[in-house]
């Protein structure tokens, strides 16, 4: 929340204790980002483009399948990287 510029190589990486559709938001998010939904397999089972929400009420993101991880990118980034749904993920 509140950066105004994230590099190329850069994210945020969300862990949950467990694989549910978490729900996310861009309110106080200023720039607009990928949001990469990795289930407890390590595979991605979704990717949504999220923009910065400019107004209230903001849009909600859901993924279609349930994850246990998120990462926020630079949005377009999953393209530019030829990341794709049913991907592998490794961490580390």
């Amino acid at each position: 929340m509140f950066r105004p510029a994230l590099g190329e190589n850069e994210g945020m990486w969300f862990v949950f204790d467990a694989a549910q559709p978490y729900q996310f938001w861009m309110k106080n998010t200023l720039i607009p980002l990928d949001m990469v939904f990795v289930g407890e397999d390590m595979r991605i089972a979704d990717i949504l483009k999220a923009d910065p929400c400019l107004a209230e009420p903001c849009a909600r993101y859901t993924p279609r399948a349930p994850a246990r991880y998120v990462l926020e990118i630079s949005q377009n980034a999953t393209d530019r990287q030829g990341i794709r749904i049913g991907d592998a993920v490794r961490v580390g």
